[in-house]
This record gives C-alpha cells, sequence and structure tokens, in this order.
C-alpha cells in the first residue's frame, strides 16, 4: 500500500475503506503538525487541529473528487480548522516556531553563537507573526511547506497571480523588517 498516491488511498477510503486514512496520516503527521503549529502558536492546539483535519476529511470523504489531487485539499481543511480555532479563540498565534529551519550551530560552536542563534530565530519569528493573515498564510505555505504556487492557489481558492502577489509582499516587507541582519 506504500506505493499507492495520495490520490487512490483518498478514493479507497471515499468508497469506504476507511482503515486506509491511517496511510495518509503517517505520510502528513510531521508536515500538517508543524504547519498548524506555525499557524495556532503552540503545540496542544496544533495536535487538536491535525486529529481534527483527518477527523473531517473522514466525514467529508464524499466530497473529495476523484482524480483530484489530494495535498492541497488536505492543506485547505488544515488551514479551515486552524482558522476556527484561531476566530474561537479570538486570537491570533502566541508563537510560531521557525527556528528549525535556520542554521544549527555545530556542537564546537561556543554559548555566544547559540545565543546569537536564538536571537536570530526569534527576529525572524517576530517578523513573520507580524505578516498579515493573508499574507502570512502565503509565506508558511510556500516558504516552509515548500508547496507551489498553483497548489497554494487551491488551498486558499485564490488565483495564482495573487498568490505571487501575496508572496512578493511578504517577501518585502520581512526583507525591510530583517533588512539590519543582512
Amino acid at each position: 500500500m506504500d506505493d499507492l498516491s495520495d490520490e487512490a488511498i483518498m478514493e479507497r477510503v471515499r468508497a469506504g475503506e476507511v482503515g486506509r486514512i491511517d496511510l495518509l496520516v503517517f505520510r502528513y503527521e510531521k508536515l500538517l503538525h508543524a504547519y498548524a503549529f506555525r499557524i495556532l502558536g503552540d503545540r496542544a492546539s496544533a495536535e487538536d487541529a491535525f486529529q481534527e483535519t483527518f477527523l473531517k476529511i473522514l466525514r467529508k470523504r464524499e466530497s473529495y473528487r476523484p482524480g483530484a489531487t489530494f495535498r492541497p485539499w488536505l492543506y485547505q481543511v488544515c488551514l479551515n480548522v486552524c482558522r476556527d480555532a484561531l476566530r474561537k479563540s479570538s486570537r491570533r498565534p502566541q508563537t510560531v516556531e521557525l527556528s528549525p529551519t535556520l542554521p544549527v550551530p555545530d556542537s564546537g560552536d561556543g554559548p555566544e553563537a547559540l545565543c546569537d542563534q536564538a536571537r536570530l530565530a526569534e527576529r525572524v519569528r517576530e517578523a513573520v507573526e507580524s505578516l498579515s493573515d493573508k499574507h502570512r498564510e502565503v509565506f508558511l505555505l510556500a516558504f516552509y511547506q515548500e508547496l507551489p504556487y498553483h497548489e497554494i492557489s487551491e488551498i486558499l481558492e485564490v488565483p495564482v497571480g495573487t498568490v505571487k502577489s501575496r508572496m512578493f509582499t511578504a517577501s518585502k516587507k520581512l526583507g525591510q523588517l530583517l533588512e539590519d541582519l543582512r
């Protein structure tokens, strides 16, 4: 079963083989957890969003269009779950963990290097948090999830040109906020 595409697995789930959802959960666990965490800002909420995403996938399996690409649909469901969670709590994320993608000093570096690394991670986190929701969503999907613009377009239900424009604006603002780091 590991050689089946996401779409083939989802079509089997749609046809009633609901136990097959475990393969998709396994394939997307780390990526979707990280994505939900970056949106919601805490691990417990991210775990809840991850679980709720797959519960919704199961409940709405009939709405999956055979032949459609699975990944954008999955991210769209997850994003909507995260948006609902933020709305219910009436807050923006408290923290956004970005440091895993920053270079990690090798073990030979001293405390100053580790401290500098922590300060850099905090500056980047604050800069990303300062983006508007629509710009932050595009940035997180493109930069951290490494999704192509056409998939981001499907997830956010906006034209590809809008995705490009939002990414340009987000990158420009982040560049301005972090200019002194160059």
